[in-house]
């Protein structure tokens, strides 16, 4: 997760958040999937600046533990601000083997993790008897293609065509696709998921992408480095605030998202 260290993207992420739901939209989905009651201990995998253990904390009463593990510091500094809860702590680290928690969460981030396979197996083994893994995934980083909407550019194309077409004039890398799902797909995440000895319960849904939220969303640093690497962060935003006037900003596309709930057998 080393992309993700940087201030800058801890301040663009922040802001994104701040200005679409996105991340809260998803966020919802995850914790209804989840299942949670009141009094659980929970681990926030790749807990980012707490946005995920924000919304759980509503279903956890006053009993209920979030535990936020965020190996960025500058990520990890801005949860720690913004999310002051004393059912909240925070780690570097991944918890040893000891702890046992009754779910684990990760939203918007398993694909981050070095080797899914082995992940699955070491988070399986943190979990209660009974308890389950829940996660989601963009769809399009399936490479399953997302839906058209609305305008004259119903997929959000012209964007990043824009955005190519600059990196090749400087000479840039010319990509956005994210670099560690290329090899992901949903009958490999559901085979992983068994081989670690939980039973997977798929789920989906979609949700609407501005124009103007998938800009800002371009705007955090770690997602535009291979394409605009050569730009300091605040010039790749003046970059997409200036290609973006060119575009159709009353458009719009549907964005599927997959997720899971992986249980553990009660009889562990």
């Amino acid at each position: 997760m080393s992309g993700w260290e940087g201030p800058e993207t801890a301040a663009y992420y922040e802001a994104f958040c701040c200005r679409h739901s996105r991340y809260i939209r998803a966020n919802h989905a995850l914790i209804s999937h989840a299942q949670l009651a009141p009094g659980m201990h929970i681990l926030d995998v790749g807990a980012g600046t707490g946005r995920t253990a924000e919304i759980a904390l509503r279903s956890l009463a006053k009993r209920g533990r979030v535990l936020c593990f965020e190996p960025s510091t500058a990520m990890r500094q801005e949860g720690m601000r913004r999310l002051a809860d004393d059912r909240v702590s925070w780690t570097a680290a991944c918890p040893n083997a000891g702890e046992r928690f009754d779910r684990i969460l990760c939203g918007a981030s398993i694909w981050l993790l070095d080797s899914l396979p082995q992940a699955f197996r070491a988070l399986a083994g943190l979990l209660c008897p009974g308890g389950a893994l829940c996660f989601n995934i963009p769809a399009l980083y399936l490479l399953e293609p997302d839906e058209p909407g609305g305008g004259s550019d119903p997929l959000l194309l012209s964007l990043p065509e824009l955005l190519l077409a600059s990196a090749d004039s400087m000479k840039f890398p010319q990509t956005i696709e994210p670099q560690a799902t290329r090899s992901l797909d949903p009958g490999l995440i559901d085979e992983w998921l068994k081989a670690a000895g939980l039973r997977a319960s798929p789920w989906s849904f979609r949700m609407r992408i501005s124009q103007a939220s998938y800009a800002d969303w371009l705007k955090i640093p770690v997602l535009t480095e291979e394409l605009l690497g050569g730009l300091s962060p605040k010039a790749r935003a003046g970059r997409i605030d200036e290609s973006l006037q060119s575009v159709d900003c009353s458009s719009w596309k549907w964005e599927q998202w997959r997720g899971w709930t992986a249980w553990k057998s009660s009889a562990v």
